[in-house]
């Protein structure tokens, strides 16, 4: 195994849709999280966390730490919807 930690140190994985992906830096907003998921831009993003409970969204300006320390611990999962539509509307 090779000890080449320099490039992994400044990669951060995350989750979105079931699809592994890679983003260059620890924070990262719900829009870019849209734009990696090639969702459109008024889609809604939810971050998936342990437990009952609803999973929260992430707002478009919204920073999410993608560090493995911050809570919930580990790989950050994300999932992409439309927005929840009035009755009668589509």
């Amino acid at each position: 195994m090779e000890a080449d930690t320099s490039e992994k140190q400044h990669q951060f994985n995350l989750i979105v849709n079931r699809q592994e992906k890679h983003w260059p830096s620890e924070f990262i907003t719900g829009a870019e999280i849209l734009e990696l998921a090639g969702s459109p831009s008024d889609w809604v993003v939810n971050e998936i966390v342990p437990g009952g409970g609803e999973d929260p969204e992430v707002g478009l300006q919204q920073q999410v730490d993608l560090s493995p320390q911050a809570s919930p611990h580990g790989v950050k999962k994300f999932l992409t919807r439309k927005p929840k539509t009035n009755p009668g509307h589509g």
